[in-house]
């Protein structure tokens, strides 16, 4: 069969195998794309052509000539001033850019994709409505088709708007022959985009699915294709290669493969498919299995990383788009099941060295890096040569003469470039706990760049009130209320006793809200005594050299990142232990900025010679523990500020009752049982009260167990030690109820 005629079964295949939302999203904007290639006419204003080179290179010009650099302004307030003046074909054009940008995307509001439309039409010097058609595609709820964005998706309005004018510019250039066919064939469509300029591929695939969703998958992430394509790449006799192309023709032939075994369309998160790439048991643990395990998605990592001694590689590996690593003499290291196995492999004459930074960089290699983390080369300890996402999993390839274990990477950026500082010698280093540095290496790669937060490179799951409600044992009248009073207040505490399951349940709170278990909206800190606001907002820190240095602290950054992004996608910073923390120390002027009514004011900051605000978009949720006796009374300008939610113990939740009977533990059902009555009587005295009651994360059964040895421990090791806290002037009752814990585990 020739690859031609495989093409065309594949083609056929997919087309009725992929869900008829995605099909009728990208059918909807048909009519812009066939515009975008044909007559050049705008959808919005029939009248008017827009998709010509002139509309294309002023709007490219306005943005890519002239960029407007800080996080003082979000993208959207830039693009206003990029605007101004505007052609009306230019202002049109941006405006039906705009649209198919956002048009694919799965989670966006319709109330949010309107206002970006209206919002550049607004640049009209005669007011234009979105036609009636356009504005019913609009509507299309959020969540029902499409696709979630890839890496920095979000954040890249002006390199999108670059990229999409561009690819028009170029298309205007070359024979009605090649566009025409361009126009029937997608790979051909394919070969014109990526001929057009510097490849962009997160909006390229958007493009690419919406004018072709027959032969393209709605992906965005160049990685993402890439990881699902090599997982599954054995039911085709292999891949093509790693060239764009190559992989979406592989994706085409992987559907048109499963398409013979199910019944029913699907997408690659379906039930069942995603099983089959991304597996939630394997035998070994990578970075993202282990995210999976941990039911949290893997944040993305960026690495520090020597390609060879000084540099030695760097000039093949960024020609080729690889990243590989020494220590020739050891094999496969996808069969090395821990690092103790290497370790073996480097010492065998067995003096128990160490090994350490070698061990080390061979398992991170293999295991910790995962497809989307950023990659900075670095030659010798003062120089970066190069920038780079990894795109695959790694390999080992046996043939080459050297630097056999390798992984495929997406160098963005190549060249020579001043290392704040000296850097670690070591071949591969995981710097990501290192903000600072990481801020300092990604400013390195242009100062207009958006703030950004680590993103997930994992898969981010759906989650609902549901899922909160099967995680968090409360009832659904409380989530309802407590879910409100967050939106209303943007602030809130969450106060409750030991083992309540409060930092566990602030994450999931977050989580509910966005609709998605997406890590990258979310931040910890916990608050101490010696806590302050250089910590928490803006201070100054030593240096190496002996000088001090402004550093921005954790909610600086994060109000920064919140700011950039849509303002309809909420952001959520949790302090643990808020009432340990002197509250005025910390906050400073932000107890008045943090005020939901407040929010978007704007007050000089301390250290710096700037106005800031915090984003509406920002919720801050706090913890409190009611059973510290050591705890001062909270600053009553803070409860001002915040909703208070009292959490108590679950233990008559239906989520709990669903778990317990699905135990069927006498024991488990023993010891609850008394401990419901001991927290009755915890209740009732007046020198404990509510607020020391014993939360249901004492009984929630730990990860790995068997059996009810468990449960012992729990009332051994923890329960009684906390009895003996709280009646330590009344030694015979602590007696007491150790002894009907005992009596309930025996």
């Amino acid at each position: 069969m020739t690859t031609d005629r495989f093409d065309d079964v594949a083609q056929l295949a997919a087309e009725r195998s992929r869900p008829a939302p995605d099909m009728e999203v990208a059918r909807e904007v048909g009519g812009v794309i066939a515009h975008m290639l044909g007559d050049r006419r705008s959808t919005i204003d029939p009248d008017t052509t827009i998709w010509t080179a002139e509309a294309a290179e002023d709007l490219r010009a306005r943005i890519g000539d002239n960029p407007i650099v800080g996080a003082d302004q979000g993208q959207w307030d830039k693009l206003d001033v990029q605007l101004q003046d505007a052609p009306r074909e230019v202002v049109l054009l941006a405006a039906e850019l705009v649209f198919l940008r956002e048009h694919p995307l799965r989670s966006a509001l319709p109330e949010t994709r309107r206002a970006h439309i209206e919002r550049v039409l607004s640049h009209l010097d005669v007011p234009l409505a979105i036609p009636e058609q356009m504005s019913r595609w609009i509507d299309r709820p959020s969540g029902t088709a499409g696709f979630e964005p890839g890496s920095w998706y979000n954040g890249a309005l002006w390199r999108h708007l670059i990229w999409a004018s561009t690819l028009v510019r170029h298309w205007n250039s070359i024979s009605e022959i090649e566009r025409e066919a361009a126009r029937t064939d997608p790979w051909e469509l394919q070969r014109v985009m990526l001929a057009s300029g510097v490849d962009r591929s997160d909006i390229r695939n958007a493009f690419q699915f919406l004018a072709r969703p027959d032969a393209f998958e709605p992906i965005s992430s160049a990685g993402m294709k890439s990881k699902i394509r090599d997982a599954l790449s054995g039911r085709i006799g292999g891949a093509r290669g790693d060239a764009p192309g190559s992989v979406d023709r592989d994706l085409l032939a992987i559907r048109a493969a499963l398409a013979s075994g199910i019944d029913s369309s699907f997408h690659f998160w379906s039930p069942g498919v995603v099983d089959l790439w991304e597996p939630t048991t394997p035998d070994v643990p990578t970075a993202a299995t282990e995210a999976v395990a941990s039911s949290e998605p893997r944040p993305r990592h960026h690495w520090l990383y020597s390609p060879g001694a000084q540099a030695s590689e760097w000039t093949e590996f960024s020609a080729h788009g690889i990243m590989g690593i020494g220590w020739d003499d050891v094999d496969d290291l996808s069969s090395f099941p821990s690092r103790e196995a290497i370790r073996r492999v480097l010492d065998p004459d067995g003096t128990r060295g160490s090994m350490k930074n070698g061990v080390l960089a061979l398992w991170q290699f293999q295991n910790e890096i995962a497809v989307g983390d950023i990659i900075y080369a670095k030659r010798g300890r003062r120089e970066i040569v190069g920038r780079g996402e990894v795109t695959s999993d790694a390999r080992y390839e046996p043939d080459r003469p050297s630097f056999r274990h390798l992984r495929s990477v997406r160098w963005t950026d190549v060249g020579s470039w001043e290392h704040p500082g000296d850097s670690v010698t070591k071949t591969l280093t995981d710097i990501t706990p290192y903000r600072d540095y990481v801020g300092k290496l990604e400013a390195l790669f242009g100062d207009d760049a958006e703030p950004e937060t680590p993103i997930p490179s994992t898969r981010v799951p759906a989650y609902d009130k549901a899922a909160f409600l099967s995680e968090v044992y409360v009832s659904e009248e409380r989530y309802e209320r407590l879910r409100a009073l967050l939106a209303r207040k943007k602030n809130v505490i969450l106060a409750g006793p030991p083992g309540v399951g409060k930092t566990f349940a602030a994450k999931r709170l977050a989580y509910s809200m966005m609709g998605a278990k997406d890590p990258s909206r979310v931040q910890t800190v916990q608050f101490h005594q010696s806590y302050s606001y250089e910590d928490f907002m803006m201070g100054y820190r030593p240096t190496e050299s002996g000088g001090f240095t402004l550093t921005e602290g954790p909610f600086y950054r994060f109000c920064d990142i919140a700011r950039a992004d849509d303002p309809d996608r909420p952001y959520f910073f949790i302090v643990d232990e808020i009432n340990r923390g002197n509250i005025s120390k910390i906050f400073g002027e932000l107890l008045m900025l943090i005020e939901s009514d407040k929010r978007g004011q704007e007050l000089r900051l301390l250290y710096k010679n700037e106005t800031f605000s915090v984003p509406p978009n920002v919720h801050i949720i706090g913890m409190m523990n009611t059973a510290d006796r050591s705890l001062a009374v909270l600053d009553y300008a803070l409860r001002r500020r915040f909703g208070f939610f009292e959490m108590a113990p679950g233990f008559h939740s239906s989520g709990f009752t669903r778990w317990q009977q699905e135990t069927g533990s006498p024991t488990l059902d023993a010891l609850v049982k008394v401990v419901v009555d001991l927290n009755a009587a915890i209740a009732e005295d007046p020198a404990l009260g509510p607020g020391f009651a014993i939360g249901h994360s004492f009984l929630s059964d730990p990860v790995g167990t068997d059996g009810d040895g468990w449960l012992y421990s729990v009332v051994e090791d923890e329960l009684i030690p906390l009895l003996d806290e709280y009646w330590f002037d009344e030694p015979m009752r602590a007696g007491e109820w150790a002894g009907k814990l005992r009596a309930a585990v025996a």
